[in-house]
């Protein structure tokens, strides 16, 4: 099965969300845990073929908000997800 319109979807969600939290939040460590979960969330569902895009996706939309990924990314190159074994 093909997810890539749901994911597609989630992460237009996960972008139009950013620009609510960004100015809302009150400090930065409020933000990323959540960013990190969901973004972790999306990237459990790609296909190994989707991962390279819907990571560049996911710098995209924070770069786009002068946001750069934190240290995690360059460890892996992938965003952690909280979970156990994931």
């Amino acid at each position: 099965m093909n997810k890539r319109p749901d994911i597609q979807a989630q992460l237009d969600g996960l972008a139009g969300m950013l620009v609510h939290w960004l100015a809302e939040v009150r400090h930065p460590a409020q933000f990323w845990p959540q960013f990190e979960m969901l973004a972790g969330e999306i990237l459990d569902q790609c296909a190994h073929t989707e991962r390279d895009a819907v990571h560049a996706r996911i710098q995209a939309m924070l770069k786009a908000h002068a946001l750069e990924l934190p240290p995690w990314h360059e460890r892996d190159n992938s965003v952690p997800t909280g979970r156990p074994g994931a």
